[in-house]
């Protein structure tokens, strides 16, 4: 029997994917993907054991973890739920806050104050925050002492692919919004590279327009861009790529995020180049190749094309990924034991709450999950498992 835990996020989003999907799936826990605020909720996806209508339909559950709610709406449902014995955990993957001091965030203005303080109402309100780095988590500390660390992982059958071979070594970036001022120096600098390379070609999956520069300099055969892909697609797109770039601005909003593109890259056998700030736990040169500044790019790309024209790149990866893969699976185990516990120990905390449930920092730091050898409020999860579930689950 799976566990009584359901898991609320974002829509059909990449991160109701895997921030939501991914670990109800591997707990046997519900989860879906809604829209709108309570009560006028839509759902769009999700897996569950019983029929889910209405936010009040998720109060038969004992912990509920909510994606990113916000606002006075969400706040009474929180209440209700907390009323009714559930216990309610706000998620997030994202630094919030260093999105509106992003400029070339799309969504920078949407997320003034106004927004960002409807968001820390409910994080206030929650019975703790799981978020997906460190960095997060201390800064939202300041809102709910009870935080989580569970780093961000992948479905590795989405990614395992059989990826074709080509006569052009395709260097790739793949992302979203709010990258373009740490992108163009690398990709400046790998104009140069392709110049001086010319059986290579760029490929942008994602944010358009990046791609144009290189085909009106090269011709549309050595250029191509993508739109982005829905989940179900990203990884068939990204295994068109030889070498994956992965830089990072000096900015809040990317001191937050998580190393999911090393992730990535590494499942499907791609050589990285990535910043060494964000990517602190790839081995130089090994799992991958640091570079701290567009020149060094410059420097480790041409290292990586020279290696793909005589084949040992492609092994490379590919003996990277397997090693990922690997790693992930004696620890499968320890995580479920290790969430099995938090579960025990949230409903241990809820079915001792008194009747106005307001519960003391003691009781909830009852949560802390002796298989981590974390403090009760930072607790970190075992590597990348937090959210992967075994290979065989495409």
């Amino acid at each position: 029997m799976g566990a009584n835990i359901l898991f609320a996020g974002i829509g059909t989003s990449a991160p109701c994917w895997y921030r939501c999907a991914l670990p109800a799936r591997a707990l046997g826990a519900d989860w879906v993907g809604v829209r709108g605020e309570p009560p006028a909720l839509t759902f769009h996806t999700g897996e569950s054991a019983r029929p889910l209508r209405s936010v009040a339909d998720f109060a038969g559950y004992d912990v509920v973890v909510l994606q990113q709610p916000r606002g006075t709406a969400w706040l009474g449902a929180i209440r209700e739920l907390q009323a009714a014995g559930v216990t309610v955990l706000f998620e997030i993957d994202d630094y919030a806050h260093g999105v509106r001091k992003t400029k070339d965030h799309a969504h920078a203005e949407r997320f003034d104050r106004k927004l960002l303080a409807a968001m820390e109402l409910t994080m206030r309100a929650c019975d703790g925050i799981i978020c997906s780095t460190d960095y997060i988590a201390s800064r939202y500390r300041a809102f709910n002492a009870s935080t989580w660390v569970c780093q961000n992982g992948i479905d590795l059958g989405r990614y395992d692919l059989t990826r074709r071979e080509h006569e052009l070594v395709t260097i790739g970036w793949a992302g979203g919004t709010a990258h373009r001022s740490a992108l163009l120096p690398w990709l400046r600098e790998l104009l140069a590279v392709m110049d001086a390379r010319p059986a290579t070609r760029f490929m942008s999956v994602g944010v358009p327009g990046y791609a144009s520069p290189f085909a009106e300099r090269f011709g549309d055969e050595r250029a191509i861009g993508l739109p982005w892909a829905p989940i179900e697609a990203y990884p068939a797109a990204m295994a068109s790529f030889d070498i994956a770039l992965a830089p990072a601005a000096n900015n809040a909003f990317f001191r937050g995020k998580s190393d999911l593109r090393w992730l990535e890259a590494s499942a499907l056998g791609i050589a990285l180049v990535a910043d060494p700030v964000l990517y602190p736990a790839i081995e130089n040169g090994v799992t991958g190749l640091h570079a701290a500044t567009p020149a060094q790019a410059r420097a480790a790309m041409l290292a990586l094309v020279d290696d793909a024209v005589d084949g040992s790149v492609r092994a490379g990866s590919r003996d990277v990924a397997r090693g990922v893969t690997g790693a992930l699976a004696p620890v499968v185990a320890r995580f479920l034991a290790c969430a099995s516990s938090r579960a025990r120990a949230y409903i241990t905390s809820r079915s001792s709450a008194a009747t106005g449930r307001r519960r003391s920092t003691s009781g909830r730091a009852s949560s802390g999950c002796r298989s981590c050898s974390s403090s009760p409020t930072s607790t970190a999860l075992p590597r990348a498992t937090c959210t992967s579930i075994p290979a065989t689950v495409a």
